[in-house]
């Protein structure tokens, strides 16, 4: 699997285009915004799109989703809970932040579940359920690759006080990325890539989760 990020938006979220360059097909991970700067990547890369990941619904992560949806004909994955911000621009916009007008609602294609798998562009992605940040809040693992959204940044955590959030939900979710066997390299929905050796070592909101907290259920 190739990688390519693109940094998009009014927050610069990440958006990440991961493809098999022999076949030349291609999935997309979180179309945050500037959806022709997306397909202009894609098409450079001369790539058959037939799937977009959204680790979840929040607006910065889906603003460029109907434009890509319509240009590419790909399916739409989100985790089932998160699943209506996509139709309802109350629920993703966060109004504070962005004014609704600027979405064009779209209907998922397929609504994820915690250990689902799914095969992309020759890569096999396995659903991480990782509530906190939004209640389906996902986490894709290749194995090798682990796209964390907004729930793992490399110093940091993500926020856990806008609607739907829960702070005791984030630490079980980190918990469980922490205790992944074997390193990944990952690809977070802002700031820098890393590794998850590097994330056990060095963020603080990891190296401070005790062995077990009951009040995280």
């Amino acid at each position: 699997m190739k990688l390519r990020q693109l940094t998009v938006g009014p927050v610069r979220t990440n958006c990440y285009i991961a493809y098999d360059d022999a076949a030349r097909a291609g999935f997309v991970v979180d179309p945050g915004d500037d959806a022709d700067a997306i397909l202009r990547e894609i098409d450079a890369l001369s790539l058959k799109i037939g799937h977009i990941f959204l680790t979840h619904g929040h607006f910065d992560h889906i603003l460029a989703l109907a434009a890509l949806k319509e240009a590419t004909g790909a399916r739409v994955y989100i985790h089932a809970a998160d699943a209506p911000m996509l139709e309802n621009p109350a629920l993703s916009m966060l109004s504070a932040f962005m004014d609704s007008r600027f979405y064009t609602p779209v209907r998922a294609d397929v609504l994820l579940h915690e250990g689902d798998v799914i095969s992309a562009a020759g890569t096999a992605l396995t659903v991480l359920h990782t509530p906190g940040h939004t209640p389906g809040s996902v986490c894709f693992d290749t194995g090798s690759c682990l796209f964390t959204g907004d729930t793992l940044f490399a110093s940091s955590c993500g926020r856990t006080d806008f609607p739907g959030g829960d702070f005791r939900q984030m630490r079980a979710s980190l918990r469980r990325l922490a205790s992944l066997p074997g390193d990944r390299s990952c690809s977070p929905g802002h700031e820098r890539g890393f590794s998850l050796d590097y994330a056990r070592a060095h963020n603080p909101m990891l190296r401070t989760l005790p062995a077990r907290d009951d009040s995280c259920g």
